[in-house]
């Protein structure tokens, strides 16, 4: 069993009044008391929303069973992008025994009518795999992953005995296989909403350790840096030693607040317009890793140094060290995967004018794809490096230069640090 500790850990017990989950950067994390066994009546919607998470060093070492065999240790930083939470959940009970689940703005949402409906969960690929993942974790239904069908013959029937029909929506603002945490992060949402609906309390580590199941259920296998990176606000450090059971520690790191202005100014979020699933480049990282190649073990210790250089360098305010990590890193990670700047091949031509105005970069995420990372240098104006960089861009592809992503989908984000972390809500939304 996975045992994990958190020093900013307390319980949160959900009530029906509006009640919402924070923190603050650079300080302890805070949560309400709820009273414990007070279900959300029925009608009435749970709501929740969570920022993304940028991954700044020590990715990899998080991994199952990288993180027990080796030790691992992470940097990460929870943003807010174009200016809001891009992970929304909301969920309700109803009157009417149908299980409603919409994970798709352009779908309408999805209605089923019995247990089997729900059991293709270990398939990632399935439409609402997700979902139903979590909603057979939670307990929620009265189903479990050991005994998907318990003593009820019919969805109906299941959902009677559980307290109602149940509405389940999420929603995210970032593409799918964005490198930003988002499944991970999902989970840990839908789990801290469903849990309040349920009445039942919970804490910080209850959800980190149930991600990991709701992963493993899914066959996607993975770490615990995403659901950390978006549950706790602002940039932390995360630690995993050595050896089973995983005991995972996770701190604040304390900066000023005139860094995270700066940071906030020379940050820039660029998407490459290619997805991936983290689960492909993963197999290939464990298979690396159970060669146990001399190589490989020493980028897993270069991952672990360079990460406690990065928690060093934010305490400091030293934002140029902090790049050179992040670049660092990237290479770590694109060696691990073996994967190149080719890899997509939009990176090569974007960093050859990018990255002279820049102090470090990094695909987040796995890589492959998803949203490049960026640190400009000091006084560079951020809008203005965006029209160079573009400008040269387009002049390549007038001179039968590659195709660029279309110019709003590329160049069209920004990312900010975030305050708060999860938060939920009952009764009125939080987002």
């Amino acid at each position: 069993m996975l045992h994990m500790e958190n020093d900013r850990d307390t319980a949160i017990a959900p009530t029906v009044t509006p009640t919402t989950t924070t923190g603050q950067q650079g300080g302890e994390l805070s949560s309400q008391s709820r009273p414990m066994g007070s279900k959300v009546p029925l009608g009435t919607f749970v709501y929740a929303s969570a920022p993304a998470r940028i991954d700044l060093a020590g990715g990899w070492t998080d991994t199952i069973p990288i993180t027990h065999e080796h030790g691992g240790k992470v940097v990460n930083v929870a943003v807010q992008v174009n200016n809001r939470a891009p992970y929304t959940v909301k969920a309700r009970r109803t009157e009417a025994l149908i299980l409603s689940l919409s994970y798709d703005p352009n779908i309408p949402s999805q209605h089923f009518h019995s247990i089997e409906q729900i059991r293709d969960h270990a398939d990632p690929l399935v439409p609402g795999a997700l979902l139903k993942a979590c909603l057979v974790a939670s307990g929620i239904l009265g189903i479990t992953a050991m005994r998907h069908d318990g003593d009820y013959k019919t969805m109906a029937e299941a959902l009677k005995h559980s307290g109602g029909g149940l509405e389940l929506e999420i929603r995210s603002s970032l593409p799918v296989g964005s490198g930003m945490g988002t499944s991970s992060i999902l989970i840990a949402t839908i789990l801290a909403v469903l849990k309040t609906l349920m009445g039942k309390p919970y804490t910080n580590d209850d959800l980190f350790y149930e991600t990991l199941d709701v992963e493993q259920m899914m066959n996607t296998g993975g770490g615990w840096q995403d659901q950390v990176g978006g549950i706790m606000p602002g940039f932390k450090v995360s630690t995993c030693e050595l050896d089973l059971p995983i005991q995972l520690k996770t701190n604040t790191i304390e900066v000023l607040e005139e860094f995270i202005t700066i940071f906030n100014s020379r940050l820039l979020l660029i998407y490459t317009g290619k997805t991936r699933l983290a689960k492909n480049l993963l197999q290939t990282v464990l298979m690396n890793w159970a060669g146990q190649e001399p190589d490989v073990v020493d980028t897993m210790h270069r991952l672990v140094a360079d990460a406690t250089q990065c928690e060093d360098a934010l305490r400091q305010g030293d934002l140029k060290a902090v790049g050179t990590v992040l670049t660092r890193y990237f290479a770590d990670k694109r060696y691990l995967s073996e994967t190149t700047l080719s890899h997509p091949p939009i990176i090569a031509h974007l960093l050859s004018h990018l990255s002279p105005h820049l102090e470090g970069f990094s695909l987040a995420g796995a890589g492959g794809g998803g949203f490049l990372t960026a640190i400009l240098k000091p006084g560079l104006e951020k809008d203005q490096v965006v029209k160079e960089v573009r400008e040269a861009m387009a002049l390549d592809r007038n001179g039968g230069g590659e195709e660029e992503v279309d110019g709003d989908s590329m160049w069209g984000w920004s990312a900010t640090v975030d305050r708060q972390g999860l938060v939920v809500q009952v009764g009125s939304p939080c987002y």
